[in-house]
């Protein structure tokens, strides 16, 4: 019985230390993708915190491109979290972006660790992108060759009947949302709201939960053809990691502190 409280003692000190980690903190530098990852001598601060975090940032428009990189302390736990969106202009050109945060109490520097692990091949990714082919393969299934004022748009709704959505001046987007966990069937609309009829490719993974949405103006192109062919296009040009429009499909195994606690609980018993 000594055996079983020791081991019950051992393993809630275990657990009170994950809330006591020590973290690389204040830590933000930049880079380019032609430069290997890299920590910078300078991050040398630490804290004693919940969480240890991380925070990826690249941006890509027709003028410039940026990569930045913020390692900190946090006090909520996201665990991994990704998107990626590719947003397309009347004028021809194309703007991406992909974030990546992360928090975890599972060790020590865990944040600083994960960036070493991950970056490497997520910045090879963002490197071999061919934006100008990607725009080229997106525009005719995404936008409309028609004026704004001779746009009469139609629309599938989420039963995939013709809805119509626009007509002349009206401004407005049809609208494919796919939530990737849990198979769901896509939903299907118009959207009128100011600030969110952008013609785009919106990418969402954490948590257990991942979405691959498309808003696009020609007529009829929120349909089941044209959101797969949108799919294979992001696989191809790998920024997702699977057809089927996931950004991380890896597979996390962890014990929480409370099924740690359920452990201690079944050796007392």
């Amino acid at each position: 019985m000594s055996f079983l409280r020791n081991l019950a003692a051992f393993l809630i000190y275990t657990i009170s230390l994950s809330y006591a980690l020590q973290c690389t903190t204040q830590c933000s530098f930049t880079t380019n993708l032609n430069t290997p990852f890299e920590i910078p001598n300078s991050c040398d601060q630490t804290t004693s915190v919940k969480y240890c975090a991380f925070r990826m940032s690249f941006w890509r428009q027709p003028w410039y491109s940026s990569v930045s990189f913020y390692i900190d302390s946090s006090n909520y736990s996201l665990n991994e979290y990704h998107s990626a969106r590719a947003e397309l202009s009347d004028s021809g050109s194309i703007g991406f972006d992909y974030i990546i945060s992360y928090q975890c109490k599972h060790k020590d520097d865990c944040a600083l660790e994960f960036a070493r692990n991950k970056m490497p091949d997520i910045l090879r990714r963002l490197a071999i992108i061919n934006y100008d082919d990607m725009r080229t393969q997106l525009f005719p299934l995404l936008i409309s060759n028609s004026s704004i004022e001779d746009i009469d748009l139609a629309c599938f709704d989420s039963n995939e009947n013709v809805r119509q959505c626009a007509i002349g001046k009206k401004l407005a987007v049809c609208q494919a949302a796919h939530q990737l966990t849990g198979q769901k069937k896509p939903v299907r609309s118009c959207n009128h709201e100011p600030f969110q009829i952008q013609k785009s490719v919106n990418i969402v993974d954490f948590d257990g939960f991942a979405s691959f949405e498309i808003k696009c103006n020609r007529s009829l192109c929120n349909g089941p053809m044209t959101l797969q062919a949108v799919k294979e296009i992001m696989f191809n040009h790998s920024i997702t990691k699977t057809i089927e429009g996931r950004l991380n499909n890896s597979l996390r195994l962890s014990l929480s502190s409370t099924f740690l606690m359920l452990i201690i609980l079944i050796l007392l018993i």
